[in-house]
């Protein structure tokens, strides 16, 4: 599966592009669901960590996961997937644990249709990669959440805008 994500100044949404091999299917994000799917991404990646741990530990663990899946899969733009179809406007926002240790997330239209993905770990926090970079290009200005200022790229929360 390729996922790539690009803002659309004219829909201001974001458009989350997914080959699925047999299939290339496309995703409007809006700015309210993006919030969404940015929590539950955070959420999905901390769900492995153990729970004693300080916020800061907990912090600091994310950020080395979010490295070392960034450090062995390489998360690029191109060449552009081309939709085969219009994009499906995604309203709802389904996720939980997947097999295996992965993670299910299922991106839902207001009539029901839509598609559930299976990532693994590496493809969790890439598509989080994805997101923040599309982010910086919206001018939703949303004051998203993330693990410390040691992610290469990122500043810290308190600081950033996007």
């Amino acid at each position: 599966m390729q996922l790539q994500l690009a803002y659309d100044p004219a829909e201001d949404r974001l458009l989350l592009t997914m080959d699925l091999g047999e299939r290339t299917i496309g995703f409007w994000l809006t700015r309210r669901f993006t919030e969404l799917l940015w929590q539950a991404l955070w959420q999905r990646a901390g769900a492995s960590l153990d729970e004693s741990a300080s916020a800061t530990a907990r912090e600091m663990l994310l950020t080395m996961q979010q490295n070392e899946a960034l450090r062995d899969h390489a998360v690029t733009q191109s060449p552009k997937l081309k939709l085969e179809t219009t994009p499906i406007l995604a309203t709802t926002l389904k996720y939980g644990p997947g097999e295996a240790n992965g993670h299910t997330l299922s991106l839902i239209d207001a009539e029901g249709c839509g598609e559930a993905l299976m990532l693994d770990d590496t493809s969790l926090h890439a598509l989080i990669r994805l997101l923040d970079e599309c982010m910086a290009n919206s001018e939703w200005h949303l004051d998203l959440w993330r693990p410390l200022s040691s992610i290469p790229g990122v500043s810290p929360a308190s600081t950033a805008l996007h």
